[in-house]
């Protein structure tokens, strides 16, 4: 048996169809049955159920491709660690960002990989936490920062959760609400909510601190605050979202803090998430430092909840 083969086997196990796994691996039909025959005939069991319309996993199978999948990773990895050794940290560095920290990190991030990585092509993209966390599944990224309320310890990935700090909403200058000394939940959601795309976690929390079921007054969504912002400073809207983001445009005086009485409980929960035993390369590394440094900045000395 070599490694071959065993991606051979993963690719059927992958697509579930015969002709898609021959595309992936670019085979023959014939090539690949004999491959994944002779895997078969060398440990003298079935490793799929050959249906007419799929190729389903037998029990045999289902345990070859778990070990199989640790052994590619494995080899992967030799070559990634080595290859990392012989370029001198040249290659790509794709990091994923969800909308708030992209408020916050992308000029960092680009700054320092132009500043003091100029050999790294560094890429960022842009995310919610299930598309971002898919991403890195597939390794299409490397690592991202997100919004880690809903993720859960799972053996493929590590989380190192970063400082927080409270949401608030905001108001442009003009807004009925700016000034005013104390607003309660029911006068707030009086006004249209914009907002960026939220998880059920932080709308069942936010619902359960204001008293009233806050998706129904979400009119406007985006992952771009700045859209927000514009928004809010032509109409009455007013914008859920975390403090930092808004922190230069309220110094300026384009928004206005609304005075949430009480206010909100619930703080921001982000960490960089990665894959579990992938070595980092030093500029990865030095990047992590990057955004703890931004978010210690930022953080605000909160209860553990």
């Amino acid at each position: 048996m070599n490694l071959r083969k065993l991606q051979h086997v993963l690719a059927l196990a992958r697509c579930q169809n015969f002709s898609r796994a021959c595309a992936e691996v670019h085979l023959s039909q014939s090539a690949l049955s004999r491959s994944i025959q002779s895997i078969e005939a060398e440990f003298g069991i079935s490793l799929f159920d050959r249906g007419a319309q799929r190729i389903t996993l037998t029990p045999h199978g289902k345990v070859f491709v778990e070990r199989a999948r640790r052994i590619d990773f494995e080899v992967r990895e030799l070559r990634r660690d080595l290859a990392l050794l012989e370029r001198g940290e040249f290659g790509d560095l794709c990091i994923g960002l969800g909308a708030t920290p992209a408020a916050l990190l992308r000029q960092p991030i680009l700054t320092f990989g132009a500043v003091n990585a100029p050999q790294v092509r560094v890429v960022l993209k842009r995310g919610n936490t299930a598309d971002l966390l898919g991403m890195l599944l597939a390794e299409r990224i490397d690592m991202f920062v997100g919004d880690i309320a809903s993720l859960t310890q799972q053996p493929e990935i590590e989380i190192v959760p970063l400082p927080r700090w409270r949401a608030a909403f905001f108001c442009g200058h003009a807004h009925p609400l700016a000034g005013m000394a104390g607003v309660s939940p029911e006068n707030l959601l009086k006004y249209p909510v914009g907002c960026t795309h939220l998880s059920k976690y932080a709308l069942d929390d936010l619902q359960q601190h204001l008293g009233y079921p806050i998706a129904d007054r979400i009119k406007l969504q985006s992952d771009d605050f700045g859209e927000l912002e514009a928004a809010a400073a032509v109409s009455d809207v007013v914008i859920l979202g975390s403090r930092p983001v808004f922190d230069e445009a309220v110094r300026a005086g384009r928004l206005h803090p609304v005075p949430l009485d009480p206010p909100l409980a619930g703080s921001a929960c982000f960490g960089i998430v990665t894959l579990a035993g992938r070595t980092q390369s030093a500029t990865m590394l030095r990047i992590n430092a990057l955004v703890q440094r931004v978010f210690d900045n930022f953080a605000e000395d909160l209860p553990t909840r």
